[in-house]
């Protein structure tokens, strides 16, 4: 029924508005021009290739148009006489229509002066860090990166560019944390993905991707998932005329390399793209392990060797964009990919225990994990304009399955290098997911809007859990019943959200209340027991900013969000991960729920700026994931879970932007924070407490007109966890970057980790055990990435005009010719 009413209303649309067009009628043959120029409203730079329509104002039909052009230049030539409105365009920024000038036999030249566009991502004010492009920008709820800016992750991807920008951190194993929690979103141009949000990251070209919203007090208007926030991967796209396109390939060290393409073709009101990409990524390097079991008697196990974490993934995707008319646009985007991401290790173990500290036990192992699987991703997208500014209509559907499969496997050798015990452990199957959003916006007054909208998200999967365990006497894997289960998993999310947004002089305001319905049942296959949650949750939001004077901006938040609980956090039953470590879920959990606060202030100085961020967060229903020793196995854990209590983080961040010298600029930030947790279980007391900080460097120098240089630092202190301790790390980045034939081809040579410091440490502590583990990967890693640029990502201007409607006049001439 949904899907129905959802495609009538769409053909209604379309087909209303197709026939709303009539560019004729006009009874004079006097014929006249109209001229003017388009700039940004922040950076007062010309905006190229914006889209100028022509309304009669008698009906609102379109007459003609054109596009602006390097110098933001737009004439229409031709024009009968009449009254007229005229609308200026443009993907990212606030259409802005100038109504009712006449063009008449005694004033054929009507000259509009400058027009000014505004980000259509910021209604309010925004702030601006400077370089030869932007690197950062903030606005009243999120921070934009400029990945271009970026040339020391050039070859690599998502997780590498986060590597370099406030608020994130990321470990040796490539798992990303923002503001200290691993629990965010990660959208792909404000689309929700199925797969897991490091997964997703680490699959990402960074070649690839325009820009990263970093979003830690989403408005209403966004999915309330996700304990800090979310991190919004917005692609490369191409919105000029003609044929263009950009080739990356790369190789490295230590079995590093990838490439990918994108070509874009735009003709008049039809744009089409294609891509493909692929990328390997290795890491290795030598590891420790130590722990001690403290039961009847201490056993003591140690072991060293290799380790070789890798991931590979490959993907390609197509999309066309159809502009019907000025008042509706639609596309189709497609991708198909397939990633790998796991590892494998060689180590010696020797084991003992305090009764006998003389004689030990040594064995060998070899462990190989990987976790991956095809998925396909379909998203469509309609935009419907009204005749007033920013009043519009959004419907999008996003379809995405996923074959996913989590494998180890665990082989032990005696000193005769004979197979003594092995195991294999499975999870797998398919998973669907279908996403609907309608976003409708009206604006009322002279600076207001209101904003609705509804969401529905159901998501299916399939699970098998499965082990296997080495047969010695046949040499084989024969399956075991007792520790393997199939699981059926069903969510299904109904949302609505609305928003209320508007400025009273110097003060921006934003008002939101989003409320979902969760219905999720899960169901262990051939058994009687079935878990289903059934509720409503409210999420509201506000928003404030300020602008003071001297280019001075306050802003203050207040955002509601959950923890949604991951299937295998519930499933009541044993599953080995590997030899070594066994789950076993808690269907009793309730989600965590979070209160964010924020109150950031930035001041701008000329070119340069500095942003202070102080942040509080409150998150209710603390989950930790407990580990225990398994069945008085010694060199077994079992890891469970359990609502502990609650944590509370504070902390400020502060980003500066400076350029010393015309050829320097740098950008330093840094993020201090306080952080608690207060729960017991189970008679034991898990509250903790941390003072944690992390700095970031990063200096970009102009060494020639097209050399750059880069030199990036971030350190990382220490961190608790409920039981144990990570020690801090430093990582030092060079990048030396080169364009030729005018940009059409780039060469940059990367360095990572130059001082080959990036290795970490971890312990984790109870009554009964203590475990220790170090990884230290082999490290400088170089690689030098070469980009080839069609059309040097132009289009042939001529080219572009001849495209254009007959009544387009061309604007290479700009405002000598008129």
């Amino acid at each position: 029924m949904l899907k129905h009413i959802f495609t009538t209303i769409l053909l209604l649309n379309v087909v209303a508005s197709i026939f709303a067009i009539d560019p004729g009628n006009a009874s004079s043959t006097t014929p006249g021009n109209v001229k003017g120029f388009v700039y940004d409203s922040l950076s007062r730079q010309p905006l190229e290739y914006a889209t100028v329509s022509i309304y009669r104002t008698s009906d609102n039909s379109l007459v003609t148009g054109t596009i602006t052009d390097a110098n933001g230049f737009f004439r229409v030539a031709n024009m009968e006489p009449g009254n007229y409105a005229l609308e200026i365009s443009f993907i990212g920024y606030n259409n802005k229509r100038i109504a009712n000038f006449e063009i008449a036999p005694n004033k054929r030249n009507f000259d509009l002066g400058q027009i000014i566009l505004q980000s259509a991502d910021n209604s309010l004010e925004e702030v601006m860090v400077v370089a030869d492009r932007p690197t950062m920008k903030y606005q009243i709820d999120k921070k934009v990166i400029n990945v271009s800016q970026l040339h020391t992750s050039s070859s690599g991807t998502a997780v590498e560019i986060l590597e370099n920008i406030p608020s994130v951190t990321v470990s040796i194993e490539g798992d990303v944390s923002l503001r200290g929690s691993g629990s965010f979103t990660v959208l792909i141009d404000g689309k929700p993905s199925i797969m897991d949000a490091n997964d997703v990251l680490n699959q990402i070209p960074a070649s690839q991707i325009e820009n990263i919203e970093i979003i830690t007090n989403p408005s209403a208007k966004f999915d309330p998932d996700g304990v800090a926030g979310i991190i919004n991967i917005i692609m490369k796209k191409n919105r000029l005329q003609g044929v263009s396109g950009v080739v990356n390939t790369n190789v490295g060290t230590h079995g590093r390399y990838g490439g990918d393409f994108l070509v874009n073709f735009r003709k008049d009101r039809v744009n089409f793209n294609i891509g493909a990409d692929f990328n390997k990524r290795s890491m290795i390097g030598n590891s420790i392990y130590e722990s001690e079991t403290y039961q009847a008697d201490t056993t003591y196990l140690y072991n060293t060797g290799e380790f070789d974490r890798s991931g590979n993934s490959w993907g390609l995707k197509a999309g066309i964009d159809f502009n019907i008319n000025p008042k509706n646009t639609f596309s189709i985007g497609y991708r198909l990919g397939d990633r790998n991401r796991g590892g494998s290790s060689t180590l010696d173990y020797e084991e003992w225990n305090s009764s006998d500290l003389i004689n030990k036990t040594i064995y060998a192992s070899e462990e190989e994990s990987n976790r991956g699987g095809i998925h396909h991703n379909l998203n469509f997208d309609y935009r419907k304009e009204f005749n007033t500014k920013e009043h519009n209509l959004l419907m999008q559907f996003v379809w995405e399955t996923s074959e996913s499969e989590d494998k180890s496997l665990n082989l032990l050798y005696d000193n005769l290098n004979t197979i003594v015990q092995g195991q294999r452990s499975v999870e797998s199957g398919p998973e669907k997911e279908y996403t609907l959003k309608l976003d409708y916006t009206l604006p009322f007054g002279k600076e207001s809007k209101f904003e609705a909208g509804y969401q529905g998200n159901m998501e299916i999967s399939n699970e098998f859990n499965g082990m296997y365990l080495y047969n010695i006497a046949n040499q084989t894997f024969e399956f075991n019943d007792q520790f393997s289960k199939d699981v059926d998993y069903s969510t299904t999310i109904h949302a609505m959200y609305s928003l209320i947004s508007g400025k009273l002089g110097g003060l921006g305001y934003q008002f939101g209340l989003r409320t979902e319905h969760t219905n999720r049942v899960i169901d262990l296959v051939g058994e009687p027991d079935e878990f289903t949650l059934n509720r409503w949750d409210y999420y509201p939001t506000v928003h404030f900013s300020y602008n003071l004077p001297a280019d001075q901006e306050i802003m203050t938040s207040y955002t509601r969000r959950l923890q949604r609980l991951r299937g295998w956090y519930l499933e009541p039953f044993y599953t080995w991960h590997d030899a070594y470590n066994i789950r076993i879920g808690n269907p009793d959990l309730v989600p965590e729920y979070i209160d964010s606060y924020e109150l950031s202030y930035q001041k701008k100085f000329s070119k340069n700026v500095i942003s202070v961020d102080m942040y509080y967060r409150v998150t209710h229903n603390k989950i930790e994931s407990i580990r225990s020793i398994y069945d008085d196995n010694a060199n077994v854990f079992l890891t469970t879970f359990f609502n502990v209590g609650k944590d509370y983080s504070l902390g400020t961040e502060v980003m500066v932007g400076f350029d010393p010298t015309k050829w320097w600029h740098f950008d330093l930030m840094g993020n201090i924070y306080d952080y608690k947790q207060e729960g017991t279980f189970d008679g034991r007391d898990y509250s903790t407490s941390s003072f944690n900080w992390n700095a970031r460097l990063n200096n970009s120098f102009k060494l020639a007109k097209f050399t750059r240089l880069q030199l990036t630092g971030m350190y990382n202190s220490p961190t608790v966890t409920a039981q144990g301790e990570q020690k801090g790390f430093m990582v030092t980045n060079l990048a030396l970057k080169q364009d030729f034939f005018k940009n059409a081809l780039s060469l940059t040579l990367q360095v990572r980790d130059i001082f080959g410091t990036m290795g970490h440490e971890r312990t984790v502590r109870d009554i009964d055990f203590y475990t220790y583990s170090k990884w230290d990967p082999n490290t400088p890693i170089v690689s030098l990435t070469a980009t080839i640029r069609l059309n040097n990502y132009r289009p042939d201007r001529k080219r572009s005009q001849q495209q254009s409607n007959g009544d387009m006049e061309d604007i290479s001439g700009g405002e000598g010719e008129f």
